[in-house]
């Protein structure tokens, strides 16, 4: 029985594609090229939770992807950006051929580069919302210059220095999505060019803690005393950075991951339930209505 959604990390990826080219679990890079008949990208077939950073541009062909729940359509030009802990799941796909570029970098990778990620924060923000972005043919030829550099690199398995100069081309990659995401999105601008406060820090902190631990802890005081923080204090700090409280923040998560579950894993309702941590079906059930405005097994069956 699966019990959980399975996460999409480029290990995993590599048991089904071992001649994928990139650097070991660390980065994974390709032109991915097929014909579909009308239907659901095997790729995106099931349910995945990504695990580190997801970059694809369409070149071809066009699809729909369920991006934490929510459906987008994946056209010719149009990038799409995921992060740790996104769920993606394929929507219908046009007949025809299939091109797209697609990156995906490992966390870990992504901290060996030492770029400065403080600056992406409001991309990164705005991109949850929203992940697709409609480039331009000349956007699109940028980013391909620098992708295609960043492949040749990857080839050259001779080249003494091959991790150290991709790690190079990727952060100068990553600013250049940066500065294209600027364009389209001005106001970010004045987000990104001012120093982060300590309340910005500790929210970004909070965000982390949240989505790893909302299966298990849904109580303000636990995230406050991981930041070493007065629940009250915490609570001013959140909702004065967010317009939202620490509260809604959890509960959000939670809701997300529940009706994940519900709707694509064989889970029962009881199973759900006590795989986050709550202490009964009768007050998960409780939890759910009051937030969604109908029942755990009302919502199973209208999914």
């Amino acid at each position: 029985m699966e019990h959980k959604i399975k996460d999409i990390s480029i290990e995993r990826i590599r048991l089904h594609f071992p001649h994928a080219k990139g650097l070991g679990n660390d980065l994974l890079i390709e032109h991915t090229e097929h014909y579909l008949r009308e239907g659901i990208d095997p790729f995106f077939r099931h349910p995945l939770r990504l695990e580190g950073l997801f970059i694809g541009l369409r070149k071809k062909g066009k699809s729909c992807l369920n991006i934490n729940l929510k459906s987008h359509e994946w056209d010719v030009n149009n990038l799409i950006i995921c992060t740790s802990g996104d769920l993606i799941h394929g929507g219908t796909a046009s007949a025809g051929l299939h091109l797209s570029q697609v990156m995906m970098v490992s966390s870990n990778f992504l901290k060996e580069m030492y770029i400065n990620l403080n600056t992406f924060i409001p991309f990164f923000a705005s991109q949850k919302e929203h992940p697709v972005l409609r480039l331009t043919e000349e956007e699109v030829k940028e980013m391909d210059t620098y992708f295609m550099l960043i492949e040749e690199a990857v080839e050259c398995e001779e080249d003494y220095f091959r991790s150290d100069i991709v790690k190079r081309l990727l952060a100068a990659y990553l600013y250049k999505l940066g500065s294209v995401l600027y364009r389209h999105r001005p106001g970010l601008q004045e987000e990104a060019s001012r120093p982060l406060k300590r309340e910005e820090v500790l929210f970004k902190q909070f965000i982390s803690l949240v989505s790893e631990h909302h299966r298990k802890e849904r109580r303000v005081d636990f995230y406050a005393g991981q930041l070493f923080l007065t629940p009250k204090h915490f609570s001013t700090v959140i909702k004065k950075v967010s317009g939202k409280t620490a509260g809604q923040w959890i509960d959000e998560y939670v809701i997300l991951e529940i009706k994940t579950l519900l709707k694509y894993s064989t889970m029962s309702i009881q199973e759900v339930a006590y795989y986050m941590n709550f202490p009964n079906p009768s007050f998960f059930g409780k939890y759910f209505r009051h937030h969604t405005g109908m029942s755990p097994s009302e919502y199973k069956t209208q999914v």
